[in-house]
């Protein structure tokens, strides 16, 4: 069996007279006329003053903060005080009772156990006084600092 193959008429349409009938012709205008910009400039203004108020709420809350850390300052300085006042108090009551106790040991009336105690008890209290003494200090420079005074020791 034999397939004849098809065979094809050659006409003489050239290749630029092809485009020339295929060719699509429009015409297209385009105007931009900025009036309202697109509200672009309204939205721009209302979204910085959104930022200003924004900007002027964190200064506030900064300033607040602030505020409320050196009135913790001024209430942890005022309690060391207080406490360095309570523990030179301490220190004097312990150092009278630890002179009793060394004249009473010393006279034989108080033993050894009970000397030592009293000894301990006085200087765990010298001990307390001078931490609270420096605590005191330290919470003292921490209000000279916000004072915007010069820190030196």
């Amino acid at each position: 069996m034999l397939s004849t193959q098809p065979t094809f008429e050659k006409l003489d349409y050239k290749f630029l007279s092809q485009l020339a009938d295929n060719r699509g012709e429009f015409v297209q205008f385009s105007l931009n006329i900025p009036i309202l910009n697109g509200l672009q400039t309204r939205v721009g203004v209302q979204r910085a003053q959104v930022n200003i108020q924004q900007v002027e709420l964190r200064s506030e809350q900064a300033r607040l903060q602030l505020r409320q850390t050196i009135q913790q300052s001024y209430a942890d300085a005022l309690a060391a005080q207080r406490r360095f006042a309570a523990s030179s108090r301490q220190v004097e009551a312990l150092s009278l009772a630890f002179r009793n106790a060394e004249i009473r040991f010393n006279n034989g009336l108080l033993n050894g156990t009970d000397f030592n105690i009293a000894r301990n008890n006085l200087t765990a209290a010298e001990s307390d006084m001078i931490q609270a003494k420096y605590e005191f200090y330290f919470r003292r420079k921490v209000l000279d600092f916000y004072q915007g005074k010069p820190l030196a020791l």
